[in-house]
């Protein structure tokens, strides 16, 4: 498994990565499977309420509702959509971790996997990336 560069996540709004926001994960490698892998919390709470802020007014509410947890910076938190709003997208950012790639890796193409415990429901997302080494 490879591992995350240092103790940082970065939220991006848009594609400058010069604006790239930082705040200190959440991580560990303790009771994680396969055995020495990372498990990074999501850092953007939800809305505090029983659905997470899924039929709250856009933006929980307006922030009446709040989020679940402190949020890692001002305002960073939300459903990311809501019923009331049909369904659109509210959340206009991105979350950023890095990888370390191993110093002896060969140029080639690889698939990188990843998956996602959701928090509120009981789903798990398993994605994968297509990734280009190149010298």
């Amino acid at each position: 498994p490879l591992s995350f560069e240092g103790d940082m996540q970065y939220v991006q709004y848009g594609t400058d990565t010069s604006d790239r926001q930082g705040f200190v994960a959440n991580r560990t490698s303790e009771g994680t499977m396969p055995a020495g892998s990372q498990w990074t919390k999501n850092p953007i709470p939800a809305c505090n309420s029983p659905d997470g802020g899924a039929y709250a007014a856009p933006h929980c509410g307006d922030g009446a509702l709040g989020p679940q947890f402190e949020p890692p910076l001002p305002g960073l938190y939300g459903y990311g959509e809501s019923a009331q709003a049909n369904w659109a997208q509210e959340f206009t950012f991105s979350i950023v971790d890095k990888l370390l790639v191993p110093a002896d890796l060969e140029a080639g193409d690889y698939v990188l996997s990843f998956r996602w415990d959701c928090e509120q429901t009981s789903q798990v997302w398993a994605m994968c990336s297509d990734i280009s080494i190149v010298n």
